[in-house]
């Protein structure tokens, strides 16, 4: 009788074998060239050592990486975020987090967790209750979630956290977006304002005239340089709004350009010698901060309600929604990516819509 090797199948006689075996629970599958069903069987059983030998240090490898201590860990994370060019502001919110989460917090409730390979469900859950409940931040809790998956993610990436606890993580689901009320401000106060701001403070009207026409981020306009604007002739006719600038690190370029906002760039384009497109009265890039700041006292004083440089995005979305203008071109002009984010955070409703409403039936 022929003697059997098991694991083996003859494709072609005294050329061709494929063979099959079983490690970990997963089939693995091959073939072989040999001259017999024995050198094929060798062959196969060479194979399987080697797997054998991977799943080991793999297994080995992924244990060493989730023994690591938090602090090496973060100090593994920092250096991915720093690759990707994130702001200072970004990564020292990141980092206030990753503290509250595995030092505070663990420290005080999970005393028992001493690195990433004890961290379960359980301990995340808790972690959203101390947030809201000990720390009293319940209106932060969306933006502390966001910031919790990301950072377990990016462990993740980097091999520090287990695929399985990241697919648990979906089970935390993070609250409804707080939809944040504006004032209704009138066109001739919101250019009385403009007007005042143009007298007292030239260098930060050119920024806040930029962002009420184009409702785009504060960080945007401030970073923008005099190289982003594509000109035809002494025309402006684009601006290429950097990746680099943006919230979701994506080029969000303004297209489009109409006669009152091409007069705004031109002038901004001429009336300075620094790379900036609006530099402050130093020469220096505008503050984001700094602008914010004065936009709010000064807002207060010239029409008795403080605003933010927030508030013309919001606006402009808001008043185009009002008028069915099209979403995609919204976005376009304001550089929102998502429209469930464009129709979730700025549509309100008002008197005026309801009056709408009632006037189709009529």
């Amino acid at each position: 009788m022929a003697k059997r090797y098991p694991g083996i199948k003859e494709i072609t006689p005294g050329k061709r074998y494929q063979y099959n075996f079983q490690i970990d629970g997963k089939r693995k599958w091959g073939t072989v060239e040999a001259f017999s069903m024995k050198e094929a069987y060798q062959d196969r059983v060479s194979a399987m050592a080697k797997e054998q030998q991977t799943c080991s240090w793999q297994y080995r490898n992924e244990k060493e990486r989730l023994n690591i201590t938090f602090d090496e860990a973060w100090e593994k994370l920092k250096r991915n975020l720093m690759s990707r060019n994130l702001s200072k502001k970004t990564i020292s919110g990141i980092k206030a987090c990753y503290d509250r989460m595995f030092y505070e917090f663990r420290q005080r409730e999970f005393p028992q967790v001493e690195n990433f390979k004890d961290l379960l469900l359980p301990f995340f859950i808790e972690y959203q209750s101390y947030y809201v409940v000990t720390l009293q931040r319940s209106k932060g809790l969306r933006s502390e979630l966001n910031r919790v998956k990301s950072i377990m993610h990016r462990l993740n990436k980097l091999g520090y956290c287990t695929k399985e606890l990241i697919v648990e993580l979906k089970e935390i689901k993070r609250p409804a977006p707080n939809k944040k009320t504006y004032p209704e401000i009138s066109k001739n106060d919101i250019d009385k304002l403009l007007r005042f701001i143009k007298n007292d403070r030239p260098d930060y009207y050119m920024v806040i005239y930029f962002m009420r026409r184009t409702g785009r981020r504060r960080t945007e306009v401030t970073l923008l340089e005099k190289k982003d604007v594509i000109t035809k002739g002494f025309k402006p006719i684009r601006i290429n709004v950097r990746a680099e600038t943006t919230k979701k690190r994506k080029e969000a370029p303004l297209e489009y350009l109409d006669e009152d906002l091409e007069r705004h760039v031109r002038s901004a384009l001429s009336g300075n010698k620094t790379k900036w497109l609006f530099p402050n009265r130093l020469g220096n890039r505008c503050t984001p901060n700094r602008v914010s700041d004065y936009l709010k006292a000064t807002s207060k004083k010239v029409l008795g309600i403080e605003i933010t440089p927030h508030y013309f995005r919001h606006r402009l979305v808001t008043e185009s929604l009002k008028k069915n203008i099209n979403p995609e071109d919204i976005k376009a002009v304001t550089g929102i990516r998502d429209t469930e984010v464009l129709l979730g955070y700025y549509t309100h409703r008002s008197i005026e819509g309801q009056r709408q409403v009632f006037d189709v039936t009529v």
